[in-house]
């Protein structure tokens, strides 16, 4: 007859060694009932979404920040301040509007000429139009903000107005990963990196910047970790990632994971 425990997690029960609220270790007091644990289901997961649409270098290759610009094979570099921005439809754009912001770094970048920036109303496009020079944008490989501004590449041809090939989109992360060894060693599958240990997803899309994201499960249907052998979970580690696997840094924000264990029988 196998034993069930419910197993409640958070960045709050960080050991000393631990490296923060998102890459943390905790050691559990109870030792008896986490030894010869069968398998794990996930029940609940809170994560904070402090995570800006327009992200630096502590993102790693997830850094979205640096637009670069072409006139006649002279390349010019902005970057944008991280932070969480809105494209305003406004008459008097708040301190955060992209497109201010990216013009004024534009303008200093490029003088004595000047550039332009609009969102046309009906293609819901941006528009660059230079005041001089024949201009060109450049691969996102280079110039990341290309995915938010809705840049795809090179146009190939020089021109002193350029319409950025997609909408603009600043929605910022879709989805986070809570990844343990401990917990969930080799039980996901990812494209790009093969075998990880990620023990549950959790959508931000419902969670605004700066708020709260929910990961439920119902009793009939929690995420299970099925182990081939029995496992001893009295220490667990914890780290927050992107889908590309960069670490998250929540700051001092709280993460909560809530897990059963299933234990083997005596």
């Amino acid at each position: 007859m196998s034993l069930e425990k419910l197993v409640i997690l958070s960045s709050d029960d960080k050991d000393i060694t631990s490296n923060s609220n998102s890459d943390f270790v905790v050691s559990l007091k109870e030792s008896y009932y986490t030894q010869n644990v069968l398998k794990v289901m996930i029940k609940d997961v809170i994560v904070p979404n402090a995570f800006p649409n327009i992200r630096g270098t502590a993102y790693g290759s997830s850094q979205n920040n640096i637009f670069v610009l072409n006139d006649g094979g002279m390349t010019y570099q902005v970057i944008v301040p991280e932070g969480e921005y809105v494209i305003s439809t406004l008459g008097v754009p708040p301190a955060n509007d992209l497109l201010t912001v990216l013009k004024n770094l534009i303008d200093v970048a490029i003088a004595p000429a000047v550039v332009t920036i609009t969102l046309d109303a009906i293609t819901n496009k941006l528009n660059f139009s230079f005041s001089a020079g024949n201009w060109d944008f450049v691969s996102t490989v280079n110039s990341p903000l290309n995915d938010v501004v809705g840049v795809t590449g090179a146009i190939g041809s020089l021109s002193p107005s350029l319409d950025a090939q997609s909408i603009p989109d600043l929605s910022g992360y879709s989805m986070v990963y809570v990844h343990s060894k401990n917990i969930a060693e080799a039980n996901a599958i990812d494209g790009d990196f093969g075998l990880i240990s990620v023990a549950e997803a959790v959508s931000l899309v419902n969670a605004p910047y700066g708020s709260y994201a929910y990961r439920q499960n119902e009793d009939a249907i929690l995420s299970t970790v099925l182990y081939d052998n029995p496992r001893n979970l009295s220490r667990i580690e914890i780290v927050l990632r992107d889908v590309k696997g960069n670490k998250l840094d929540i700051g001092t924000l709280k993460l909560t994971i809530i897990f059963k264990v299933i234990l083997a029988s005596g």
